[in-house]
C-alpha cells in the first residue's frame, strides 16, 4: 500500500546503528485510539507494531551492511549489501566500520581523494531512507530515533551531525541506547509482562551473550526503570546439547536473583534450534519471544513516545547506564520554612548534567546537598567543607555552586565565594570536590 504523501509529518522511525549493520522500523501515527492500534504503513491494516523495512518482500532481511561502495572513475556511490558485492567484484572500494571511523574522525581516502566520515554516514543515511520511498517522503516524518549499542555522547554528536547534513525538516531527532529502545518497546507491550520484570538475552555469532533485566521501583513517582546487566561467554562452536545446557544454566542463575515475566531473545546465536532445554524451562511460566529487529521497533516506539505521547501509556523514568539515578537537591529556607529544592533530577544523562545556582548561606562553613537514590535506598548528605571562608554574620554571604558529572557515578560540585554586594566584598574562595553518586 503506498500512503499518500502529504506535509503533514505523521511517521514515526527508529534506526538501530550498529558498526556491521542498519535496521530502520516506522509506524503511522494516525492517532487512532491506543487500544486499537495504529495504521500499518506496509498493509494499510491496524497493528500495534511498528513494520520494519526488508531488503526482501516477504523476508524478515532486515539487516542493511553498514557499508558504502564507490564505483570506480565515477562519481556514483551505493549501499548495503550492493557495496560489498562491489567491493567483492573489484567495481569500486568499500567503506566498511564507518561508525568507528566517525567517531575516530579520521578522514577516508578513496582513489586518492579524502572524505570526512561525517559526511559518509549521511550520505550512507540518505541513501537507506531513499529505500522506505514512495512509501514515506522525507517531509512525512516527524520524529526519528536512533539506538546503537551503546549510546555514549561523542556517538550522540556526530549522528546529530551526521543527520543534520540531510537537510530533513524533522521535528525531532533523539539519540539513544540498545537498552532505553528495549524499555521503549516494553512499555508499548501488555501491562502483564511488565508485572515482575523483563530479560533480555543478547547471543552473537562470536559467543558473547549478555543478560539484561528491567527492573522497576513503583514506590516512586513516575515509576523508575532500569536495567542490571551481565555478560559471559558461550562457545558457539559446542554441540548443540552442551550449548542448550550451558544457557540453561546460566539463565536459571540471572532468573533465581531477578524473576521475570517476559523474556526475549535476539541475536544470531539463537540460530540453530538448538535450544531444548532452555525453552522448557523459560517457558515455564513466562511469556518468551526471540524476534531480530527489537531494537528498531523499540527506538520506533520511542519517537512515537517523545512526539505523540498516546495518553495510555502512564509517565515513567527510564534509568540507562549513563544517566544520574539519584536526585540531587538542597534543603533551603523559604518564607520561615524548609522545603527541598531539586539541583539534578534522576535519569538526566551525566554528559548533559550541569547546573549553576547562587544560594546565600545561612550559616557555618558547610555546604550540604541530599542525594535521594531513586532505586531504592536512604537519602544521603554530600557536604563540602568551605574551609577559609571569611567570617561574617548569618545570612550576609552568597554562593555560587555550579554542579557537573565527569562520570555516570560521580558528582562533581564546585562552589565560589560571591561575598554580599559592597558589604561583605568576595574574597574569591573556590572549594571543590567530587562524590560518588
Amino acid at each position: 500500500m503506498i500512503i499518500s504523501k502529504s506535509p503533514a509529518g505523521k511517521f514515526m522511525l527508529g534506526i538501530d546503528l550498529c558498526d556491521e549493520y542498519c535496521q530502520i522500523s516506522y509506524l503511522y501515527n494516525k492517532r487512532a485510539r491506543f487500544g486499537r492500534g495504529f495504521v500499518n504503513a506496509a498493509t494499510g491494516g491496524v497493528s500495534r507494531e511498528p513494520v520494519t523495512f526488508s531488503a526482501v518482500q516477504g523476508q524478515e532481511a532486515y539487516n542493511i551492511p553498514l557499508a558504502l561502495c564507490k564505483l570506480k572513475d565515477s562519481p556514483v556511490w551505493i549501499v548495503g549489501d550492493q557495496a560489498l558485492e562491489a567491493d567483492r567484484e573489484g567495481e569500486g572500494t568499500a567503506v566498511t566500520s564507518l561508525l568507528r571511523k566517525v567517531q575516530e574522525d579520521v578522514p577516508v581516502r578513496i582513489e586518492g581523494e579524502d572524505y570526512h566520515p561525517g559526511a559518509l554516514l549521511a550520505l550512507y543515511l540518505r541513501r537507506c531512507l531513499s529505500l522506505l520511498e514512495p512509501m514515506i517522503a522525507p517531509e512525512q516524518i516527524a520524529a526519528v530515533v536512533f539506538t546503537a549499542p551503546v549510546m555514549d555522547y561523542s556517538t550522540e554528536q556526530m549522528i546529530q551531525r551526521a543527520f543534520g547534513r540531510l537537510g530533513f525538516n524533522v521535528q525531532q531527532v533523539l539519540c539513544e541506547s540498545h537498552q532505553e529502545s528495549f524499555f521503549n518497546y516494553m512499555l508499548m507491550q501488555d501491562a502483564e509482562q511488565r508485572r515482575a520484570g523483563m530479560l533480555l538475552c543478547e547471543y552473537g555469532t562470536d559467543g558473547s551473550i549478555r543478560f539484561s533485566t528491567l527492573l522497576y521501583n513503583r514506590r516512586t513517582s513516575p515509576v523508575v526503570y532500569w536495567t542490571e546487566s551481565e555478560t559471559g561467554e558461550i562457545d558457539p562452536a559446542l554441540p548443540p546439547v552442551s550449548k542448550d545446557r550451558e544457557f540453561t544454566a546460566a539463565v536459571q542463575e540471572i532468573l533465581a536473583k531477578n524473576e521475570a515475566s517476559a523474556v526475549y531473545l535476539t541475536g544470531e546465536g539463537f540460530d540453530g534450534g538448538w535450544m531444548k532445554e532452555a525453552a522448557v524451562f523459560l517457558c515455564r511460566g513466562r511469556r518468551v519471544f526471540r524476534g531480530e529487529n527489537l531494537f528498531s521497533k523499540g527506538a520506533a516506539y520511542s519517537a512515537l513516545l517523545h512526539a505523540d505521547r498516546p495518553s495510555e501509556i502512564p509517565e515513567s523514568i527510564f534509568l540507562s547506564e549513563d544517566a544520574l539515578r539519584s536526585n540531587i537537591g538542597i534543603e533551603v529556607l523559604l518564607r520561615e520554612q524548609m522545603g527541598y529544592h531539586v539541583l539534578l533530577d534522576a535519569g538526566v544523562k551525566w554528559y548533559n548534567a550541569e547546573v549553576e545556582e547562587d544560594f546565600i548561606l545561612e550559616s557555618g562553613q558547610d555546604f550540604s546537598l541530599v542525594r535521594t537514590p531513586v532505586t531504592g535506598g536512604e537519602p544521603r548528605q554530600l557536604t563540602v567543607r568551605l574551609d577559609g571562608i571569611p567570617e561574617r554574620p548569618d545570612r550576609t554571604t552568597r554562593i555560587r555552586v555550579l554542579l557537573t558529572m565527569p562520570g555516570a557515578d560521580r558528582l562533581r560540585v564546585q562552589v565560589t565565594d560571591m561575598g554580599f554586594g559592597e558589604i561583605f566584598p568576595s574574597m574569591g574562595g573556590v572549594w571543590e570536590e567530587t562524590f560518588t553518586v
